[in-house]
């Protein structure tokens, strides 16, 4: 789906919907791609939010100290900042984020130099795991889902407001 603008008799515009060739009947896209890429992409720092998000407290530091590698230290640094940008995990290479590699380098471990630009899965969900323990969150699983199913359907039963619902979603995820 598509939303156009049109011109309509006198004067105005009026939003048409139309098929979308590469979605045909789908889904309903209410994002466009730059829009998606905004709220769920990769962050692309200014040098502000590098300093900001690259900073790393004495409990970051001390988790920081476990890891082996320099090469792993910098993909966790770089995971954190991440996490604290947007709450999500994000798959990358070290090539891909040269700019925030070359931050991390020059101001933690000025001698870094790898040529070898992947990391390994399970690295890398091992730090997601010390990452999500760190900012006091869980993974989310089938469990969990079916749990806020429950929880959900039990609101709806009190009251079918959707805000009373997700009201009563939120207070139950924070507990």
């Amino acid at each position: 789906m598509h939303v156009d603008e049109v011109q309509i008799d006198g004067g105005g515009t009026e939003a048409v919907i139309t098929g979308n060739m590469e979605n045909p009947g789908k889904r309903l896209i209410v994002l466009e791609g730059d829009e998606v890429e905004a709220l769920y992409g990769r962050p692309r720092f200014t040098h502000e939010e590098r300093v900001q998000y690259f900073a790393l407290s004495p409990k970051e530091k001390s988790v920081l100290d476990q890891l082996h590698s320099i090469k792993s230290r910098v993909y966790f640094i770089l995971q954190l900042g991440y996490f604290k940008a947007r709450l999500m995990f994000f798959i990358f290479h070290l090539n891909e984020v040269d700019k925030d590699v070359r931050y991390i380098g020059e101001r933690y471990f000025p001698d870094f130099k790898d040529d070898d630009p992947t990391i390994a899965k399970g690295t890398r969900l091992k730090q997601q795991r010390l990452i999500l323990e760190l900012c006091n969150y869980r993974s989310w699983n089938a469990g969990a889902q079916k749990k806020l199913d429950v929880k959900a359907r039990q609101a709806a039963m009190i009251c079918a407001k959707p805000i009373y619902v997700f009201r009563e979603l939120i207070h139950y995820l924070a507990d």
